[in-house]
């Protein structure tokens, strides 16, 4: 049985390709309004008129009553917000808006990641792979908290199993945030996939009562954009590998999975494997790091 999710509100980051446009698009299908973010305006404009004339093509093959009976039920609408996740006051900016136009907010799919090949800095002084795949995403969700709790949210936090190799006891957090602490590009995002589930557990420990749920989520080996990012001889041994990895639908069915069962609700503070729930790295079960991590992410974002 799938959770009927017409008319539910649903914002998805990272929306203009790979598990993020997947899962909108989905989410779309099955009915849901969709709010994507995305960082450029040029791709989040091109990605929304596709995936509008996509529903269109949709609705016209299913016929007249492909909205509900009588075509009395409102056609699903996809709109498009622009902000660097990266940027503070583009979260804020962002937050602010759809919080005036959606009282509740019922699917928050926090997807958008970069990997960065240099040490580089947001406008805020913050490591800019960090600052994207973590920080953006917590001052998101807290921003629209009110909102989640209205729609009785569900977050799925796109992290990865490379958070295996993730370490945020191998420095202060503060020297990894702000990249003082650099030993790489793939440290770097694994360190911030790491501070994806450690967020992610720790929202279920401090908002258990107000009836949202949160799970973070490894979407598959996929063919997406991020490997654009990643140093050129590293392209050079990942590209034989292109091959095999699974195309972003795979993501997609994975957040839907864990949105669209009403099951679901009572699934919480877990980790998944594309389908399959399975345990985290210990220290992704810290819960002294997890407060510790949640804490400092305050003071970053002026909580």
């Amino acid at each position: 049985m799938t959770r009927p999710l017409a008319g539910q509100t649903a914002v998805v980051t990272g929306a203009n390709s790979g598990v993020g446009r997947s899962a909108a698009e989905m989410l779309l299908q099955a009915g849901a309004h969709g709010t994507m973010i995305c960082r450029s305006r040029e791709r989040g404009e091109r990605a929304l008129a596709e995936m509008r004339e996509s529903a269109m093509a949709g609705e016209s093959a299913e016929g007249p009553n492909a909205s509900g009976t009588g075509g009395a039920a409102r056609r699903p609408e996809l709109t498009l917000e622009i902000a660097d996740l990266s940027r503070q006051a583009d979260v804020r900016a962002a937050a602010d808006r759809i919080a005036t136009r959606l009282p509740a907010v019922d699917i928050l799919v926090n997807n958008a990641g970069i990997s960065q090949i240099r040490p580089v800095l947001s406008a805020d002084g913050f490591e800019l792979a960090f600052a994207t795949n973590h920080i953006g995403l917590f001052l998101l969700t807290h921003l629209l908290l009110e909102c989640l709790e209205a729609g009785r949210g569900r977050i799925v936090n796109v992290s990865s199993r490379g958070h295996r190799g993730g370490d945020l006891r191998r420095a202060s957090l503060d020297d990894i945030a702000r990249g003082r602490a650099w030993k790489g590009p793939l440290q770097a995002y694994t360190d911030s996939k790491l501070a994806n589930i450690l967020f992610t557990l720790e929202s279920v420990r401090r908002w258990s009562g107000r009836g949202i749920t949160a799970n973070a989520l490894h979407p598959g080996v996929l063919a997406t954009d991020i490997w654009k990012k990643t140093p050129w001889i590293a392209r050079l041994l990942i590209r034989p590998f292109t091959w095999f990895m699974e195309k972003p639908e795979i993501g997609g069915a994975a957040v839907m999975n864990l949105v669209g069962d009403p099951a679901g609700d009572t699934v919480t503070g877990r980790y998944f494997n594309v389908l399959s729930r399975e345990r985290p790295s210990p220290q992704a079960e810290d819960e002294i790091l997890a407060r510790e991590l949640w804490e400092r992410s305050l003071d970053w974002t002026g909580g």
